[in-house]
């Protein structure tokens, strides 16, 4: 079975910014895209990395549509 090592989060709004959040909070590595820029802040905080949904789907072993 494949290690996942980067995970790609589309949609940190109320519901996703908290899933995402207990991912980082457990180790991985996260990339980040909303379409308000601002909603992502705090995840970069803890450690994700913003990116567009092009660049997360081909530089992430799992996507989340949230």
């Amino acid at each position: 079975m494949r290690k996942i090592e980067k995970i790609g989060w589309i949609g940190t709004g109320v519901m996703g910014k908290s899933m995402a959040g207990h991912l980082i909070n457990k180790g991985y590595s996260l990339n980040v895209f909303n379409r308000t820029a601002s909603k992502t802040e705090a995840l970069v905080e803890l450690g994700a990395t913003v990116m567009n949904p092009v660049d997360i789907a081909k530089n992430s072993d799992v996507l989340y549509l949230a």
